[in-house]
């Protein structure tokens, strides 16, 4: 199981609602090996969830997506903690 961090550098459990409950509610970020997804605030009232991915190889890339799309802004998260 890949092993996650916050902004602090306190370990978050690889599961979706903990990382839901970091970025919604703690520091709204959360980082693992080669990606990380945090939240930006764009105004009072808009949220984008930021993912970005960096293999040290390649150059960096960043999706964003509305804090509606949470589901699918997680699945690309997991899936490139995989990659």
């Amino acid at each position: 199981m890949t092993s996650l961090i916050n902004k602090d550098g306190l370990p978050v459990s690889n599961n979706p609602k903990a990382i839901h409950e970091e970025l919604f509610r703690g520091t709204g970020s959360v980082m693992g090996a080669g990606a990380s997804i945090f939240v930006q605030n764009e105004s009072i009232t808009e949220k984008f969830i930021m993912i970005s991915k960096d293999n040290g190889l390649e150059a960096s890339t960043v999706q964003q997506f509305v804090a509606g799309r949470y589901k699918e802004a997680l699945a690309l998260f997991q899936e490139w903690l995989k990659a």
